[in-house]
């Protein structure tokens, strides 16, 4: 939640629930922060309440932190789980950088530009991506690679307490399938442990298997997983 943090939050019995002008579903939705939080059935009211009030849909997402039977109530009430994503978490060794990468403590117009444009979002969604970069608190470094003068691949890494997350890797689809991910990964993880982290951690969509299959390789191992629930 520091790493990629909401612009704003509202904490409820052991819940938290983030808003962020719909930008990222992390950002939106309510999740459990306290072990053994009340009941997804005692909150559902008070988060689609509360979703409704800015315009968005509700969206739960359910980590190991939940009730054991939160899914499965909200399955039995109509919701349907989409997304469901892994954690996983790897030792910092010492990984080579590489030379085409460069990292800055700051977004450069032409990474936010890059990297926009390599995710498909439209112009309107920039004020708001801008915002929420723009709150991250903790030693953030962009990562571009740049090969024959031109930006190839880009990604977001956040240190905090010892760790490194890494985030939003993006290779641009016509440079895929060469390492070009691998180059990436491996020398966020060497900036990482540059600034003291022992340790990596990242998301992956749980059918992206290229991207698992990548991470694997580099030495991660699974954390846990959690799913998003929504009408």
């Amino acid at each position: 939640m520091n790493a990629w943090p909401a612009l704003q939050t509202v904490l409820a019995d052991g819940w938290v629930m983030r808003f962020s002008e719909g930008y990222t579903k992390r950002a939106n939705s309510a999740c459990a922060f306290l072990p053994h939080p009340k009941p997804i059935a005692e909150m559902a009211q008070e988060i689609e309440a509360s979703y409704a009030r800015h315009g968005q849909p509700a969206i739960m997402r359910i980590t190991p932190l939940a009730h054991p039977d939160d899914a499965e109530w909200l399955a039995e009430r109509g919701f349907r789980s989409i997304d469901e994503t892994l954690i996983l978490t790897a030792p910092l060794t010492d990984q080579g950088g590489d030379r085409r990468i460069v990292v800055d403590a700051r977004p450069s117009e032409a990474w936010l530009v890059g990297f926009a444009a390599g995710n498909r979002y439209g112009p309107s969604v920039r004020p708001t991506l801008e915002k929420m970069l723009a709150a991250i608190r903790p030693q953030a470094g962009y990562a571009t690679l740049i090969e024959a003068g031109e930006a190839r691949a880009y990604g977001l890494a956040v240190v905090e307490r010892g760790m490194v997350g890494l985030f939003d890797i993006l290779v641009e689809s016509a440079h895929r399938g060469r390492g070009l991910g691998r180059a990436l990964v491996s020398s966020l993880m060497a900036w990482g442990r540059e600034q003291g982290a022992a340790e990596a951690y990242l998301q992956v969509m749980a059918t992206n298997a290229p991207a698992i299959a990548l991470y694997r390789s580099l030495g991660f191992a699974d954390a846990y997983r959690y799913a998003y629930w929504l009408r």
